[in-house]
């Protein structure tokens, strides 16, 4: 019930799945609300410092998710799914992939461009590993930012295909992300 098999998903990669899509989805509403603040606003200051403790929690998780990925089982596809459709959904996992890592990375490098570390919660810290010049901050933001839009566009896209086979091909996509697979195997 905690590892995947070849009928569906364990407990652990169901709960590392939506923590990672809430961290997500929340961490871009707090970025595009961050946009908005002025120096008075209370959260001027908390806001990045949550920001970028979350950010960092989502780096560790999603590197955790993918070396739990490739020790674990993967479940088969289930039958009614198209090679087309196959491969159309493996190429949206890779760039949520891709995408969620760029975001932490450029985001990592946009804290930490003047020398200073990343503070995870204010229990440790990422040192920083090398200066940004200023265009280089800019283009680290800007990949930021445009790489944020696109995994909630390509979020936008995993989601409505789920809820595609759920209700329209009523098949069972959608259900294997959310209860664990029962251990018969």
């Amino acid at each position: 019930m905690l590892k995947d098999s070849p009928s569906g998903y364990g407990l652990i990669t169901i709960f590392v799945h939506w923590l990672c899509a809430s961290l997500i989805i929340f961490l871009f509403g707090l970025g595009v609300y961050m946009r908005s603040l002025d120096y008075y606003s209370p959260w001027y200051h908390r806001g990045p410092a949550l920001h970028i403790s979350l950010g960092l929690l989502v780096l560790l998780l999603m590197s955790l998710r993918v070396l739990w990925r490739m020790r674990n089982q993967y479940p088969l596809p289930l039958p009614s799914i198209s090679q087309n459709n196959l491969r159309a959904a493996t190429l949206v996992k890779v760039a949520l992939y891709v995408f969620t890592f760029i975001i932490c990375i450029s985001g990592y490098f946009v804290t930490t461009a003047e020398g200073q570390s990343a503070s995870f919660f204010d229990m440790f810290s990422f040192p920083a590993t090398i200066k940004l010049s200023s265009v280089n901050v800019d283009r680290a933001g800007l990949i930021h930012k445009f790489m944020a839009w696109g995994i909630v566009g390509i979020a936008a896209l995993h989601g409505g295909a789920a809820l595609f086979h759920h209700f329209v091909k009523r098949d069972r996509t959608l259900v294997r992300m959310l209860s664990p697979v029962k251990k018969t195997d």
